[in-house]
């Protein structure tokens, strides 16, 4: 069970963003690392060993080559690791193009947890009271693409095994022809369905999550944290160069604790809410 996920969608949302954020302004190897290794484990708290398989075949794959790409197409450093057709490969130029990737496959993971974590109905519930109808529209056209190929698919499957001597634009242009029809009859649908539960804009929003004294607190911690990594990162207390050599300017052990602390939230209360009921078997 995830127990992060079953706070106020206004906290989720706040760390959701919160991260992202910090994540793309410590632009630092310490911190990249932590932000990934955070993103991971939580990613596995949520799918099990699927995280485990979507990291070894797309994020990894996809670290590594941005670091290739960057090495092969920046020429700074002072390190050079090996020279072709008189075009020098750095070590700098890699590693550099390593962080990118690790920040990349960081805001990729915490955008995956995001998606699980915060499901239409949470994220109209952010939003709902301050622009309800922007919210329906927003959720609506976030749901249309997943729809429209989960429609796509099941028309290619139910077309499969009929041969009716057509090529293969024809049938692609039947298929297409029946995904917008399919489309249009859905939209019919959820209007006639709005239409009979009286939908219209001056109906006030509902929301059936309530904001509790838990919430609070951890939206004050989060935002705490936040605001403190925001202006220490601001004052650069942790700098890192790539050029002309790598180097550690300034490192700051508050700046990477409270960075890591903060990336770890849900982990952490994932974990000590299986001790919690871990104590409380243990009492039975």
């Amino acid at each position: 069970m995830d127990k992060f996920s079953s706070f106020n969608p206004k906290v989720c949302f706040l760390f959701f963003v919160f991260a992202v954020i910090l994540i793309l302004l410590n632009f630092n190897p310490f911190f990249l690392s932590v932000s990934l290794l955070a993103g991971l484990i939580y990613n596995f708290m949520l799918q099990g060993k699927k995280a485990v398989l979507t990291f070894v075949t797309f994020l990894l794959p996809f670290t590594l080559l941005v670091a290739l790409f960057n090495m092969v197409f920046t020429s700074y450093g002072v390190d050079v690791l090996f020279s072709l057709a008189n075009k020098h490969f750095t070590l700098e130029g890699f590693f550099y193009g390593l962080c990118q990737g690790v920040m990349f496959s960081s805001v990729i993971l915490w955008l995956s947890n995001y998606s699980i974590v915060m499901s239409s109905d949470k994220f109209m519930s952010v939003f709902s009271k301050l622009a309800p109808n922007l919210t329906l529209v927003l959720t609506m056209t976030f749901s249309f693409i997943p729809r429209l190929r989960k429609n796509a698919q099941e028309i290619n499957d139910a077309r499969m095994n009929i041969d009716l001597g057509q090529s293969k634009f024809k049938k692609s242009l039947d298929n297409f022809s029946s995904l917008v029809s399919m489309t249009l009859e859905e939209s019919i649908e959820i209007s006639d369905t709005m239409r009979a539960r009286n939908f219209n804009s001056s109906r006030k929003p509902y929301s059936k999550y309530r904001f509790c004294s838990l919430d609070l607190i951890l939206m004050i911690f989060i935002i705490a944290l936040a605001v403190c990594e925001v202006i220490m990162n601001i004052f650069n207390v942790s700098e890192f160069i790539f050029d002309p050599e790598i180097k550690v300017i300034s490192f700051s052990s508050l700046d990477f604790t409270v960075f890591a602390v903060f990336m770890f939230i849900p982990v952490i209360i994932n974990i000590l809410e299986g001790i919690k009921w871990h104590i409380l078997k243990q009492k039975i």
